[in-house]
């Protein structure tokens, strides 16, 4: 009985081993490695120094720059890189459509979403009248007195349906309260519609 036992035991810890070392073994893609940090990590407060407007961003990117009213965030590995920048624009005395429509011709726009005193803008990435391919961006546009408060994500393609958390982030941001997002961890959604 006793011989029969530690067999079992045995036999126990061998297949566990396998299993450990399986979960070991298996290759990540950079996607699930982005989906696994950006689940797991904390957010970290922004707050500009001239403006006092205040983004949030996941601890593991890292500060790229830093100016008055300007600040951007990035993360990079050799396959991809995700930017999330805060900025101020002086407001043109255009009404929300007026701006959003303005601003969606020039920044190719294919999708415009309108609220009380905000827009939110996407489309595929340019850069100097060129379009960076398989890049996208993701902006919210706060009005608030002579100053358009943006917020704004620049993302690969392929990245899109794990950045739910960021899209997040940037519908529910305002300018200085700062709601606590309530996702479950793992959760995987894709952007609102409207908001």
């Amino acid at each position: 009985m006793k011989r029969f036992m530690q067999m079992i035991v045995a036999i126990i810890l061998v297949a566990a081993s396998i299993d450990w070392v399986d979960a070991c073994s298996v290759v990540r893609t950079d996607i699930e490695m982005f989906k696994r940090d950006l689940t797991y990590a904390d957010m970290y407060e922004y707050k500009d120094s001239t403006y006092d407007f205040v983004i949030r961003y996941p601890s593991f990117f890292s500060e790229q720059s830093n100016d008055a009213g300007h600040v951007r965030f990035c993360y990079s590995n050799q396959w991809a890189t995700v930017v999330l920048e805060g900025y101020t624009l002086l407001h043109q005395g255009k009404s929300i459509r007026e701006a959003s429509d303005s601003l969606a011709q020039i920044l190719h726009a294919t999708m415009q979403q309108y609220g009380e005193d905000c827009f939110i803008l996407s489309g595929p990435q340019y850069e100097n009248g060129t379009l960076i391919g398989g890049y996208s961006y993701y902006s919210k546009f706060v009005r608030n007195g002579k100053f358009w408060f943006v917020y704004t994500m620049v993302y690969p393609d392929r990245y899109h349906d794990v950045l739910t958390r960021l899209f997040k982030e940037i519908d529910d941001w305002q300018i200085w309260e700062r709601p606590r997002l309530q996702m479950i961890q793992g959760e995987n959604q894709t952007p609102r519609d409207s908001f």
